[in-house]
């Protein structure tokens, strides 16, 4: 069944490069210029409309303001040219010929109103101190496509053959919905845009740097879905379903409705998973002992869990300038994995000196549970704002672990088993303000009040006795008070914005076992922010940038709970690490017309106290594992965009990074490691035949560098194929991941105070799969929601107690 799937899809691969697409019998074309000067206006908006007003197209003028406008019959039509800081110019043109020449097109300077009416053109993009918009209610196709269509289409932003989505070749961004956190665009963010139509999106902001009015952890980009404001009565939803190889199954729905002042949102997912499983083995030679000084450990494991999730938003309009809004969302899942394991250690001669098998299983469930409210005050002078915001989060997780050493030769059996219990809350006021005083100068301010709370109860069993000494109850409190003010300064081509964030921070954490230990820290941070940025020429722009970033730990960094299921690696949190400080720079290039896209720059990061996984092995050979605050870190990135589109029928796209590394440690070890490396992808869409298209993406990254080691490099590939039915409200999708390769290899290199390791491990990595979705209803608008609220991300996530 794979074989023929994977055929197939390589079939219409080759099929479209041959295939004859429908394409327009007839041009236009022209040249945008100057009235007085005749110098060209490079990516003036070109609209054409039919003799009845009708709008059927839009495209932008390249460099050099030349045009050319596909049509399908001759008739009568009208061109519409818009730029900024020119006067809308119209042009009548009737189409007798293949191909039409409209000549140079006079645009006078200035902005000129008509007696009766005033008609505006909007552009396209929009190029903007620190971030780039793209106005999907300009484009007329927003009217058949989806959200994820739409995506294609902007700057910086490339679909891959997954529908995986990133930002300027970067997928550590965040997302915003009208400025405002939204939890459920960040976890689902492609299966919530790709359900959501086109129609209902009035911009999409790319935003690169970040101003100080956000979290100052260092995320790498924010995407800014701006909705369309409507008061319009009705409804609109989705349904969706999919199945994979391996057994998979997920769907989904979602529904939309506005009457009058009130509007709703809902949407719930659900999916079962299974993994078919993973082998390896890791080897290491302890150069401090004779008895144990080599060691191979063998694994291999299967796991299969499930995942379902909720969320809704809602909103109630006062009067034309307040608005108070709500959303919540949640998500519940489990997880169940069953491993079976050796250890087998040789003295210096070679000879067994011990051996073991470990059988072990476990369950665990996590979740998460969030609520907000805001309430927006507006003014009659555009854009300014005064927003109040509440949000509250839950966090509960369990796991239960068994795990049966036998088999012995020179190690004691047992069994042993692993209770934990987390539950993590958040609470968070916020208050924003933006007034864009004149078009020379704006200002934006803040403050912020975040409390946290993480409970953790672990339990060990050794043959059914509570371990006192291994067992672990956590109670960790933060407080964080914060406020930012920011500045920008706008002058012809040049503009500076710059902005200043205060966060102070308290943490007080108690840990229970055999003995109480209870850790305080305070912490101050003054976080700055700046960036320069001059237009060359309308869509070239250089810029500068520099600010600070903090990544405070999470609570699995923290916690001290001893984790020792596996005998061999046993690991545990350090309550005493604080936050890391990084200075980030940044030099940047963009260029893009309506066919090519360029984004290039010159990064740099350095991190006196960056918090590293440090790893030592005892004279027996079992490694243990915590986390400090002992990094000296620097890394230098450069980083490329380029995207080229030719028409509607196909776009190719790729980013790359050349980078090098150098990590130290300041712990009085001699830990040291640095090293170049490089990461980079291609991906293309085609469209086939009517409402069909075709897509493939791969990539490679080198290996990736760290204190005590590299790991290995990795590829990937992934091909696809969509066809739209019943005027594009049905949907069927096949796809197929890593077509070429079954399962992928993973190796990993690491070395310390006296001893060298070795591990490899194999994924099953190849998965076919099939999704339908549905799309109903009558209505093309979103529930309305603050400009301003809430968004935390400050906190480093990952770290754990487990291998």
């Amino acid at each position: 069944m794979k074989q023929r799937i994977l055929l197939f899809l390589m079939l219409i691969g080759c099929v479209s490069l041959s295939a004859e697409n429908k394409t327009p019998a007839y041009q236009i074309t022209g040249q945008a210029v100057e009235q007085n000067s005749g110098k060209t206006i490079p990516y003036a908006t070109v609209t054409l409309q039919t003799d009845s007003a009708k709008t059927i197209k839009k495209i932008s003028c390249d460099v050099s303001g030349k045009f050319t406008v596909p049509v399908n019959e001759k008739r009568k039509y009208t061109l519409i040219l818009t730029a900024l800081g020119y006067a809308e110019t119209k042009v009548a043109v009737e189409v007798t010929e293949t191909k039409t020449e409209v000549g140079k097109v006079n645009m006078a300077e200035g902005t000129v109103m008509k007696t009766v009416t005033i008609e505006a053109q909007k552009p396209l993009v929009k190029v903007d101190v620190d971030k780039i918009t793209y106005s999907i209610e300009a484009d007329p196709d927003s009217k058949t496509n989806n959200g994820l269509e739409m995506l294609r289409k902007v700057p910086l932003l490339a679909v891959d053959g997954d529908e995986n989505i990133t930002l300027n070749g970067q997928s550590n961004y965040k997302v915003l919905v009208n400025g405002k956190s939204s939890s459920m665009m960040s976890k689902n963010f492609k299966d919530v845009i790709k359900s959501l139509p086109a129609s209902s999106i009035k911009d999409i902001e790319v935003i690169t740097n970040p101003s100080s009015k956000y979290e100052a952890e260092g995320v790498g980009g924010i995407i800014n879905i701006i909705t369309v404001k409507k008061t319009l009565n009705g409804y609109n939803g989705s349904v969706s379903t999919g199945f994979d190889s391996r057994g998979s199954l997920n769907g989904s729905v979602y529904l939309t409705t506005k009457i009058n002042k009130f509007g709703f949102s809902a949407r719930y997912y659900g999916n079962g998973y299974k993994q078919p499983g993973s082998y390896g083995f890791s080897e290491s030679t302890n150069l401090k002992s004779t008895e144990f000084r080599t060691s191979r450990y063998d694994y291999r494991g299967t796991s299969n869990g499930y995942s379902n999730g909720f969320s809704g938003e809602a909103s109630y309009d006062i009067d034309s300038l307040n608005l108070i809004s709500m959303s919540f969302w949640g998500h519940l899942g489990g997880n169940h994995s069953d491993n079976t394991s050796t250890a087998l250690m040789n003295d210096i001669n070679g000879a067994r000196t011990r051996y073991y098998e470990n059988l072990s299983n476990g369950k665990s469930t996590y979740g998460s549970v969030s609520a907000n409210i805001d309430y927006q005050k507006t003014y009659k002078k555009p854009d300014k704002s005064l927003t109040f915001s509440y949000k509250i989060d839950a966090n509960p997780n369990t796991s239960n672990y068994t795990n049966r050493i036998d088999s012995c030769f020179n190690y004691t059996p047992y069994s042993q088993k692993s209770v934990r219990d987390d539950l993590g809350q958040e609470h968070t006021l916020q208050v924003d303000y933006y007034d864009p005083l004149t078009k020379m100068h704006q200002i934006e301010c803040g403050l912020k009040a975040i409390f946290r709370n993480n409970s953790n109860t672990s339990d060990q069993y050794r043959n059914d006795t509570l371990r006192v000494d291994q067992s672990n109850d956590l109670n960790y409190d933060q407080y964080i008070v914060g406020a930012y003010a920011g500045y920008v300064f706008k002058l012809k081509k040049f503009t500076a914005k710059s902005g200043l964030r205060l966060e102070r921070t308290w943490n007080y954490g108690t840990s229970t076992s055999d003995s109480v230990v209870k850790f305080t820290n305070r912490l101050f941070n003054l976080v700055p922010y700046i960036t320069l940025s001059y237009q060359i020429k309308p869509g070239k722009t250089v810029k500068l940038s520099y600010t600070q970033r903090l990544q405070r730990p999470g609570v699995w960094y923290l916690n001290p709970y001893v984790n020792n299921t596996n005998p061999l690696y046993i690991s545990y949190g350090n309550p005493h690490l604080v936050s890391e400080i990084s200075h980030s720079f940044e030099a940047g290039y963009s260029m893009f017309t309506s066919k090519f896209s360029l984004n290039t720059s010159l990064n740099a990061s350095i991190n006196n106290n960056s918090i590293e996984r440090v790893s030592t092995m005892d004279s027996s050979g079992v490694t243990t594992t915590t986390y400090k605050n002992i990094g000296l870190d620097q890394n230098y990135n450069w980083n490329s965009y380029i995207s080229y589109r030719l028409g509607s029928k196909f776009s190719i796209y790729g980013n790359g990074t050349a980078s090098y590394s150098k990590y130290e440690s300041r712990s009085g070890q001699s830990l040291k490691n640095e090293g170049f490396g490089f990461r980079g992808s291609l991906g293309f869409n085609v469209s086939l035949w009517k409402n069909a298209s075709f897509n493939g993406n791969g990539g490679y990254s080198s290996p990736y560098i760290y204190l005590q080691g590299k790991s290995s490099g990795y590829s990937y590939t992934s091909l696809g194929l969509s066809q739209y039915f019943l005027k594009r409200k049905l949907s069927l999708n096949i796809s197929v991941s890593e077509p070429f390769r079954e399962k992928r290899k993973y190796e990993s290199n690491s070395k310390g105070d006296g001893y060298v390791s070795h591990s490899e491990g194999y994924y099953y990595t190849r998965t076919a799969r099939i999704g339908i979705s549905y799309n109903f209803g009558k209505m093309d608008v979103s529930v309305k929601k603050a400009k301003r609220g809430i968004s935390n991300d400050d906190v480093k996530s990952g770290g754990s107690s487990g291998n």
